[in-house]
């Protein structure tokens, strides 16, 4: 566990001699450009809680540049910017599976910084979450943000179909999914399950739910494992009698969302915070009829007390050519205040806080925040960081995607992902 201790702080202070631009007064720009996911800037800036960039922006005078992308493009566009002689991004949002040593090299140590102007109770902030964004005894990124997973259902459809509730194991949900999926009379076909199937947590999820897993934290490849093969046949399962929508593999994340809202989709895994878009009362069709759960698990694990939860996390990290280096900074305190992490949570974010979900503003306002904090407790990210991470991924969802659609059979497709991700493995 990692704590900013008094020696750290004086040794971050001995260090600022080397960063001269720590603590030096600089130039103001018109604008300030972030490089981040769009739920980032929805957290900051829409939701019950307000804008919470707004008081940075009119103290400052400095307006805010959101490029929001795609989870790859994002960290294409970070490591490109981070790697010119001057980048023209200020601040940008790195997930834990990209935080590798070679791509940290290329972002600001934070210690001068922290020294000089300190971020309020850091170590409030999640320890292992802070522990990722190391390079080496150097803090470089700073936890804004995880993303815990829950299943999010329709409570009215699953109501209608004379169901309470999602089945909390895993080897109910395809009995389940024949109860639910169906076509309403006005044609409007039904999907009983739906999840992002170009990516792995929901894949991993299911895995660790059958009692296996994916990749071990020590690298040890486990893909070829009965819990894969188990997992890759319940999806093709589902997929052949319909109760994925059709189109899945061509789903990005918004269109999930959108089939939710619009009821054409039952039960979906998400981070928590969706629900606050499932219940928008403003572009969905069954407000406040949305309802989270536990991610499926088995009895073993349920009688252990226990929970399968998978989570990842992102950091805000400063470009080491980035021009404005102490106003990266001032935002980044400004956004992990306590004040600012409970408003954004209510916007919609994971707080990375622990004392957060105390505040009985966030248990008032978020109607999962107990759910989320004892997930939180179980969570392990889907997937360990290594530096060809991105191409195991891709191999995942490619390998997946051929079980799933019958392309090749659960076993082929388990053994292929353990026998193509290997190589790409940390020694």
């Amino acid at each position: 566990m990692t704590l900013l201790t008094r020696r750290s702080v004086l040794a971050g202070a001995a260090a600022a001699a080397l960063a001269p631009r720590a603590g030096v007064a600089e130039d103001k720009p018109a604008k300030l450009t972030i490089v981040a996911h769009r739920v980032h800037q929805l957290c900051a800036t829409e939701g019950p809680a307000g804008d919470v960039t707004a008081a940075w922006r009119a103290r400052t005078g400095v307006a805010l540049e959101w490029v929001t992308l795609d989870l790859n493009a994002i960290h294409d566009r970070l490591l490109r910017e981070a790697s010119l002689s001057r980048s023209q991004v200020g601040l940008g949002f790195m997930l834990n599976t990209r935080a590798v040593p070679e791509a940290l090299k290329l972002f600001e140590p934070l210690d001068p910084f922290m020294a000089s102007a300190p971020i309020e109770d850091f170590p409030d902030l999640q320890p292992r979450f802070v522990d990722t964004f190391r390079s080496g005894a150097t803090q470089v990124g700073i936890p804004c943000r995880h993303a815990v997973n829950a299943l999010h259902y329709n409570a009215a459809i699953l109501e209608a179909r004379g169901l309470e509730a999602p089945p909390p194991f895993i080897d109910g949900l395809l009995e389940a999914a024949r109860k639910i999926s169906h076509t309403r009379a006005d044609g409007t076909r039904v999907a009983a399950f739906g999840f992002e199937a170009d990516n792995y947590p929901t894949l991993v999820m299911m895995v660790r739910a059958f009692g296996g897993d994916f990749i071990t934290e020590d690298y040890k490849i486990h893909a070829d494992q009965p819990a894969m093969v188990k997992a890759l046949t319940l999806l093709r399962d589902l997929y052949a009698e319909g109760h994925l929508p059709k189109t899945i593999t061509a789903m990005s994340q918004n269109d999930l969302i959108g089939a939710m809202q619009a009821g054409q989709i039952a039960i979906e895994a998400f981070p928590f915070g969706r629900t606050v878009l499932f219940n928008d009362p403003k572009v969905s069709k069954y407000p406040g009829r949305f309802k989270t759960t536990f991610l499926f698990s088995n009895q073993d694990i349920q009688a252990r007390g226990e929970q399968v939860s998978t989570a990842e996390f992102w950091a805000m990290v400063i470009p080491r050519n980035a021009a404005y280096k102490e106003l990266a900074w001032d935002l980044v305190r400004e956004l992990s205040s306590k004040a600012n992490t409970i408003a954004e949570a209510i916007n919609g974010n994971g707080p990375v806080r622990a004392s957060a979900y105390r505040d009985p503003r966030l248990q008032e306002a978020v109607s999962y925040a107990a759910q989320e904090a004892e997930a939180l407790k179980w969570s392990r990210v889907p997937m360990p960081a290594f530096a060809k991470s991105a191409q195991a991924k891709d191999i995942v969802v490619e390998e997946m995607q051929a079980a799933m659609l019958g392309m090749t059979t659960p076993e082929v497709a388990a053994r292929n992902m353990a026998r193509r991700i290997k190589p790409l493995l940390p020694a």
